[in-house]
């Protein structure tokens, strides 16, 4: 082989490395590029879920609870009524859950002493639908039953002489307290609540010598008291 075949063989061989040189360099800077894409193509993790809390709030009302021991209030003859499904079966009108209206009318009766000619009490509790009421009756002192008593015919006194009227509570003490004087119960300055509006009321009541009956009744609805009052004379605005 002559020099200058060798020359070119070794020009070729240069040539050659160079070019395999940059095609190794080229591959290494492929494989880098390809290995960082595919890194930034990784799925990142999804983070985690955040826990949250629903707090569920309570009534803004609480729930009314029993009484502690079987004694009516002395304060109202609600107690001594049977429950208002019931006793919307013993009386004119429906009687429902009252709920506080926006702008209650109010009705101005005021009707003067009243003399009852009949009396509606004992039919009330004799209907067997009150045989809880008659029961509770039983739990309390003599004072209180027939305080109770009274209140109830008072109501339905009212309920019976004005249709329009829904008698659902009285206080016989809401301005001045009740009092017993031998066979006859006074109640000068009460109050009484219908149709979401408690009106003044006062009345007489005169029981036989046991003490169970009613014998005689007088009453007299005055005009509505005035709402700004209520809470001072503890009348609530509903039950």
């Amino acid at each position: 082989m002559g020099f200058a075949e060798r020359a070119n063989i070794n020009h070729l061989t240069a040539d050659r490395f160079a070019w395999m040189c940059a095609i190794w360099l080229h591959l290494l800077f492929f494989a880098v590029l390809t290995g960082q894409a595919a890194r930034d193509r990784t799925v990142r993790p999804a983070p985690e879920p955040i826990s949250v809390e629903i707090v569920v709030q309570p009534p803004l009302f609480p729930t009314a609870e029993p009484p502690a021991s079987g004694r009516l209030e002395t304060d109202n003859a609600a107690s001594v009524l049977p429950e208002p499904e019931q006793q919307a079966a013993l009386t004119p009108g429906t009687l429902s859950p009252e709920t506080a209206p926006a702008e209650p009318q109010e009705k101005t009766p005021e009707t003067g002493w009243v003399t009852a000619t009949g009396y509606y009490a004992s039919d009330v509790l004799s209907d067997p639908r009150s045989s809880q009421a008659r029961q509770a009756l039983t739990s309390v002192t003599e004072d209180d039953r027939v305080e109770q008593l009274c209140a109830l015919e008072a109501m339905e006194q009212v309920r019976h002489a004005l249709p329009d009227f829904r008698p659902t509570r009285l206080m016989p003490h809401a301005r001045r307290n009740s009092f017993r004087k031998d066979d006859a119960v006074f109640a000068p300055a009460g109050a009484l609540r219908s149709n979401r509006i408690w009106y003044e009321i006062a009345y007489k009541c005169r029981l036989d010598a046991s003490g169970s009956a009613i014998i005689g009744f007088e009453y007299a609805l005055g005009a509505p008291i005035v709402r700004a009052l209520w809470d001072e004379l503890g009348l609530a605005a509903i039950h």
